[in-house]
């Protein structure tokens, strides 16, 4: 694998597409991670490498001047003479296709929660003349925080482009309006309606256009699709009027605006009749979802420190090597996790009584092999300018504390880092089980984000512990689980 592009560093492969490959990397002058998206010019004569590469900048020129909350950001475009790239905005999201289940609506709370980030991105895209054109759940990335993020703008363009051609059909089938089937010029009403299709899917668990793509884009342009609430008794008539109109076959019956959209959306949701038990499912989805996001902005936020103070009163007294340390443990951890090192160390070193165990907590959030071999080299450096200071590490003091309870010193006091526990696709699928005992539905995203951080099965469990609020419930919760 490439170790280098331009000035980025490359640490894995995100994915790979026909044209080229999505990078995770970093960029060592901001001290931030980013996704580097690639065209590879060798797949292309030298003509189709002149439109093709023409296209990619002009979508960095789009996508560069949207700064949104539910838009991945892009900051910058390169070439070298094998490829062009883009560097954008890194998002730990999970794409919102794989957390739709075939056949099964999505709770409306979700589905509010949802719709309303991607309206309002799509209103604030179209204001400035930038159209998506693929608008799909693949597209869609829902991050930690329940926030939609709209991401590949590969195919946005200025709608004033001269490079909209007719016969030029850019998008996924399923998805796509009628006059981008019929290689028209689009607008944001484009968008819309693929909006559109992404709503009825969460709303009732399928695509309103399904087959082959012939038959697909056949039905998308002459066939009206069954209502949403002959599929889903929950649904009011109210949301098949609005289905109607988002998905209208000619551009001016549709909404005039993604605002406008989202507007007849939220009136639907409020004069919606929904059966109890759906109510009941979705009110208990949206509490949980609510609380997952105050509990992950509490774990977010810095511990108070105040030096000299016992550790009695419940805040953390700052010893000597975590003055003399701290900053450069924050620039080292910076260059491997982005600007989040800062909040994720202060959450950590309050637990930690040593710069080993402190380093220990740490590697489980470098998701880069390379990044964690470079992170320990340089713990390792700081602990020698520690020790020729005269300042204690506290790793000596703990390791006497353990060794005279008769107990084994653990790898942290011993200067090592200990060897992760690996585990398997069964266990984490029973553990999703077990936490959903305590936290409910949401256990199944709360375990896909845990499997992205580590392969540690400690690490991995200590994770899910987090999102359970009531002690005794995390204490039982982790020992059944440490005993499976």
């Amino acid at each position: 694998m490439t170790e280098y592009l331009g000035k980025y560093r490359i640490d894995s492969v995100l994915g790979k597409g026909a044209m080229g490959v999505v990078y995770k990397a970093f960029d060592p002058f901001i001290e931030r991670v980013v996704a580097l998206k690639t065209i590879r010019k060798e797949l292309f004569s030298d003509a189709e490498q002149d439109e093709i590469v023409g296209r990619f900048k002009k979508e960095a020129q789009a996508a560069g001047r949207l700064n949104h909350p539910n838009i991945v950001a892009v900051y910058d475009y390169g070439e070298d003479p094998d490829s062009a790239y883009i560097a954008m905005e890194f998002v730990d999201g999970t794409p919102l296709n794989t957390l739709m289940v075939a056949d099964r609506p999505t709770a409306p709370a979700r589905v509010a929660l949802w719709m309303a980030d991607l309206l309002r991105a799509l209103a604030y895209a179209h204001e400035r003349g930038v159209v998506h054109r693929d608008i799909k759940p693949a597209n869609l990335l829902i991050t930690h925080m329940a926030q939609v993020k709209i991401s590949d703008f590969g195919i946005a363009r200025i709608e004033s482009s001269t490079l909209t051609q007719v016969g030029s059909m850019i998008g996924t089938p399923s998805y796509m309006s009628p006059e981008q089937i019929r290689g028209a010029t689009v607008d944001g009403r484009s968008d819309l309606f693929s909006a559109g299709i992404v709503l009825y899917q969460l709303l009732t668990g399928v695509r309103p256009f399904t087959g082959s793509t012939a038959v697909v884009m056949q039905q998308i342009l002459s066939q009206e699709p069954a209502p949403p609430s002959s599929l889903n008794p929950a649904l009011s008539p109210a949301f098949d009027r609005v289905m109607e109109k988002a998905i209208a076959k000619v551009a001016d019956d549709r909404f005039a605006s993604a605002q406008a959209f989202l507007q007849a959306l939220e009136t639907a949701q409020r004069e919606g009749d929904f059966d109890p038990d759906a109510t009941t499912l979705a009110i208990a989805e949206h509490t949980q979802m609510v609380a997952q996001v105050r509990l992950d902005m509490v774990a977010a936020t810095p511990p108070t420190y105040s030096v000299g103070t016992s550790s009695s009163s419940g805040i953390e007294t700052v010893t000597p090597w975590k003055q003399e340390a701290f900053a450069e443990l924050e620039s080292v951890l910076s260059r491997q996790i982005g600007p989040i090192a800062k909040l994720l160390l202060k959450k950590t070193a309050s637990k930690a009584e040593g710069i080993d165990e402190l380093c220990e907590s740490l590697l489980a959030h470098i998701p880069s092999e390379v990044g964690r071999v470079q992170f320990q080299s340089a713990v390792a450096g700081i602990k020698k300018k520690l020790l020729a200071n005269g300042t204690a590490t506290g790793n000596r003091l703990r390791s006497q504390a353990i060794s005279g309870s008769g107990l084994n010193p653990p790898a942290w006091a011993v200067n090592q880092v200990q060897a992760p526990v690996i585990f398997d696709a069964a266990y984490a699928d029973a553990m999703t089980q077990r936490l959903t005992v305590f936290i409910g539905p949401i256990a199944k995203v709360v375990v896909k984000r845990a499997l992205r951080q580590t392969n540690d099965k400690t690490a991995f469990l200590d994770l899910l512990a987090e999102h359970i609020e009531v002690p005794a419930e995390r204490s039982r919760f982790l020992s059944e689980a440490k005993n499976a």
